[in-house]
């Protein structure tokens, strides 16, 4: 008399593999982990709405109507935030150089590539 597996295979079925070799992954060693991962290149998070916005910056204001720092200009605008306030310029808009804003002026913090040391090439002690 033959097992009911063996009765199975007989007729075509195939046994499965191990739930748990299908769900094994594969260890790496935590200081491995943050060297390659980055995390939160951009943060894209606008505390008063509670949004995910591509023009969130980080402003330093007095508004007392608020306690978010992170803002997206949407939010600022209402709230009449001045940019002078603006402290960083690491959204995707600002980026991209299409960061505006409806109340009052926008500053230009972003920061200037020409205004740096100019590299003519590698250093020659013998000039």
């Amino acid at each position: 008399m033959k097992s009911l597996k063996d009765a199975l295979m007989g007729a075509g079925l195939k046994p499965t593999s191990d739930a748990k070799s299908q769900n094994a992954r594969e260890k790496v060693a935590k200081k491995q982990l943050t060297e390659t991962v980055v995390h939160q290149e951009q943060r894209n998070f606008c505390e008063v709405c509670d949004q995910v916005r591509p023009d969130v910056e980080r402003y330093f204001h007095r508004n007392p109507t608020t306690d978010a720092e992170w803002i997206c200009v949407r939010c600022a605008d209402q709230l009449q935030i001045p940019d002078t306030f603006r402290k960083t310029a690491q959204s995707e808009t600002s980026i991209k150089k299409m960061f505006r804003r409806e109340f009052g002026a926008t500053q230009n913090i972003a920061p200037n590539k020409d205004a740096g040391p100019k590299n003519k090439g590698p250093v020659n002690g013998n000039r």
